[in-house]
């Protein structure tokens, strides 16, 4: 995620995503009478009509362009994570305003022959008292990316997954660890809290 300016976006919006989106130069005009008529054609890409999903949806909390080869929307943090889990293949770009983020991972780096469980390269240690680090809303943004897609994320520890859903801690010392992919997919973390992460570990397979 890279730092912006320091003005938001259209004066309200604090970050901007970029997907790169086969046929999106299609979805033109957009306005609700032609987004309505391109949801109806079921020529076109399936992820034009995600998109154009979207922008009907969430017309009135963000702005957007159209392009040639991409879209890119202008939002606040989570709806941007909404857009880039519905885009995921096509997110390429993500730049921010937030003059207080943090450097993705520290130095602790693991030598491997094989990644843990076969294909995650991070393993992310929370805070043993992240309960007071996060709102009951990123908790709840954090349990759907982490056990929504096991391609780019997911957490196998019994009491922090627990926790994070809402059933309650089987115990109470939440220090524990989540696995993602790569660092793409390590990006939402950080914008749904970044506060509650305690250690990064990367695994490098040689």
């Amino acid at each position: 995620m890279r730092k912006h300016h320091n003005k938001l976006y259209f004066g309200q919006y604090s970050h901007k995503a970029t997907f790169r989106i086969p046929q999106i130069n299609r979805l033109y005009p957009t306005s609700d009478f032609y987004i309505d008529r391109f949801l109806r054609n079921k020529n076109l890409h399936k992820s034009v009509l995600q998109t154009a999903h979207f922008i009907k949806t969430n017309r009135n909390k963000m702005k957007f362009r159209i392009q040639q080869r991409s879209c890119i929307v202008y939002a606040n943090r989570d709806l941007i994570l909404r857009a880039i889990n519905l885009l995921w293949e096509h997110w390429t770009a993500l730049d921010s305003i937030d003059t207080n983020s943090t450097t993705v991972y520290n130095d602790n780096t693991i030598v491997c022959k094989r990644l843990p469980l076969g294909k995650y390269q991070y393993q992310v240690h929370v805070k043993r008292k992240m309960y007071n680090n996060i709102t009951a809303n990123q908790r709840e943004l954090l349990f759907n990316y982490l056990t929504q897609n096991s391609d780019n994320a997911t957490v196998t520890n019994r009491n922090l997954k627990s926790w994070l859903s809402g059933a309650g801690a089987i115990h109470y010392d939440l220090s524990g660890y989540f696995y993602v992919k790569d660092e793409k997919a390590l990006t939402p973390v950080y914008m749904i809290s970044k506060h509650i992460v305690d250690k990064v570990v990367k695994f490098v397979k040689v």
